[in-house]
């Protein structure tokens, strides 16, 4: 059995093989994330659209399946041998995917945008990642990587969809909302650290939601329309169809 130092006695825990894994339940419900961002990932795939907002979005569940799994086995089962140090890849890669997302969605509204403020934003989307990159590391503190998660999902998604919706009823972005609302939910029961007892505490609680937010943020990239000009030829042709028909 593993030498568990004393600060994790407290810890539920599981030994199995001979190996000691704690909080075990937390682990398991990380690892659920992981297997709805690795299903969304190749099924978007297979859709085999090309342009750079849909493969951002791919990329999104890609890094955030790195970010679960990592957050789970790291940064919960082992971190009694990783130590604090062990949630960094698992934060990083989930900064890397929200930025992902918040990109795509910047290329999403930058066709009804005006050139310079479609660049600045793009712009923006390099410098806030390279901030909270390094707020995180001197400081090796999640509630930055909350903060990030905020501004990426709920500020910049979040409004971008608001306006395309407006726009354009774009089909995506209803399930957008529902996303941001359960994953706004997800981050309230982590901040109220609502438990049923150790073995489903409020990140398993919390885990369920966002697990529910991820498939939606899903459902919302497989609906999601490109306006660039082709979409524009497209429908002109669509239009003449119905007519002709």
């Amino acid at each position: 059995m593993n030498n568990v130092p004393m600060e994790y006695s407290h810890v539920h825990q599981v030994e199995l093989f001979g190996i000691t894994v704690l909080e075990p339940s937390t682990v398991i419900s990380s690892l659920m994330m992981t297997l709805v961002c690795i299903y969304a990932f190749i099924h978007l795939q297979k859709l085999g659209r090309t342009h750079r907002m849909y493969t951002q979005i791919q990329y999104f569940f890609l890094f955030m399946g790195l970010a679960t799994a990592i957050g789970g086995i790291l940064g919960h089962g082992f971190i009694y041998i990783t130590g604090l140090q062990g949630k960094i890849p698992g934060w990083f890669a989930s900064m890397i995917a929200v930025a992902l997302f918040e990109r795509a969605a910047i290329w999403h509204v930058k066709p009804l945008l005006a050139d310079h403020l479609g660049k600045l934003l793009g712009w923006l989307n390099y410098v806030e990642l390279a901030i909270f990159f390094a707020l995180t590391f001197f400081t090796l503190n999640f509630v930055v990587v909350e903060i990030h998660a905020f501004y990426g999902l709920f500020l910049m998604l979040f409004t971008i969809e608001v306006f395309m919706y407006k726009k354009r009823k774009d089909p995506g972005s209803k399930y957008i909302f529902i996303a941001t609302g359960l994953g706004a939910v997800s981050a309230l029961l982590h901040a109220l650290k609502l438990s049923f007892g150790p073995w489903f505490n409020y990140n398993d609680i919390s885990h369920i939601s966002m697990g529910a937010a991820i498939w939606y943020y899903y459902q919302g990239a497989r609906h999601m329309e490109y306006y660039g000009p082709e979409h524009d030829v497209i429908e002109k042709v669509k239009q003449q169809m119905q007519i002709e028909s």
